[in-house]
């Protein structure tokens, strides 16, 4: 068994039509398209290179026509070299040896997964380390842009539900904080030798890419030169931290509330821990994602996608009894 958050996400209306509806949509077009029986036809590369975003494992078609679709979203890197320790943990060495294995031209390096099911417009997610709520979007929209249901320009937004730290409903904000991940000196920076080690570096590394203070500083154009020169001020052992506030303001000087469907979009691929609020007393115990733990079977180091899927559909269940979503299963 092993642990997974379960996020709720809902389809953002606006832009697209007032009746449409994801999951009998998403249905329609697996069967008429004749994608429903093949994976190989609902392969996609979205980057353009090579690295392909397949929906994988589904529902069993002949449960299709119930209120729940779900399936697992599954990214293959270019490339097949995978990188391990092949030496014994148990022998005593100055450090390991990480070696390049290649696992043949027909085989594809698995990049990550991500588990989601469907009702109506509301949907449950489990990201994978590598593959986000973004990714799904992405390839939502391109598979529907391809099945002529969507216009160019139009897109999959999957909106996530925020509510304060007490459980109330998220009151507007008159001003966000976001955290940036820290960059860290270079003896902290430095690769760990031993295989967990390892590991968790390269999944942090992953998790970080992009979001990182230096990154922010990029966006804001900074020289190279003023971030190199920023960067080699910090010390081996010490880091930067940047936070960064967005509010609105208007001419009187006065700060205008941000929306909470605002606050759903913008912010619903960051995590809640590098979130502040400002506004109505909601930031004395924090924001956080409509979201859930559970206890998923693995299959060796993988989830068991048909228990990662059973599990979302009924955390799905529970926030519409407990009446946090307005989601019908009938």
């Amino acid at each position: 068994m092993g642990k997974a958050t379960i996020q709720y996400r809902q389809l953002k209306i606006e832009g697209l039509w007032d009746e449409i509806e994801l999951k009998p949509m998403l249905v329609d077009v697996l069967r008429r398209r004749g994608w429903a029986d093949n994976a190989k036809l609902r392969i996609l590369d979205l980057d353009q290179d090579q690295s392909f975003v397949i929906l994988n494992k589904v529902l069993p078609v002949a449960m299709w026509d119930g209120s729940v679709f779900s399936g697992q979203l599954i990214h293959l890197q270019e490339g097949t070299d995978v990188h391990a320790v092949m030496q014994s943990l148990e022998e005593d060495t100055p450090e390991f040896l990480v070696e390049s294995l290649d696992v043949g031209e027909r085989a594809r390096v698995l990049k990550g997964a991500l588990y989601f099911a469907v009702v109506g417009n509301h949907v449950g997610i489990i990201e994978g380390q590598q593959v986000r709520g973004r990714t799904l979007e992405r390839y939502l929209t391109a598979l529907l842009q391809r099945a002529g249901e969507l216009e160019v320009g139009q897109a999959i937004i999957l909106n996530s539900k925020f509510i304060a730290g007490d459980g109330k409903q998220l009151d507007e904000s008159t001003e966000i904080t976001v955290a940036a991940q820290p960059n860290r000196g270079s003896e902290l920076a430095n690769k760990p030798t031993k295989l967990d080690e390892i590991i968790e570096h390269e999944k942090a590394q992953a998790r970080e890419r992009g979001n990182t203070v230096f990154d922010v500083l990029r966006v804001l154009k900074w020289s190279p030169e003023a971030i190199e020169s920023l960067e080699h001020e910090v010390p081996d052992d010490g880091w930067i931290e940047g936070f960064f506030r967005v509010f609105i303001k208007e001419r009187r000087r006065k700060k205008k509330p941000i929306s909470r469907a605002t606050i759903n979009e913008a912010l619903r691929n960051i995590d809640p821990s590098d979130l502040g609020l400002r506004g109505n007393g909601s930031e004395k115990d924090g924001i956080v994602k409509l979201s859930v733990q559970r206890d998923i079977k693995t299959i060796r180091s993988l989830l068991d996608p048909a228990d990662a899927m059973e599990q979302i559909v009924k955390a799905l269940r529970e926030w519409a009894v407990a009446g946090k979503i307005d989601c019908r299963f009938d």
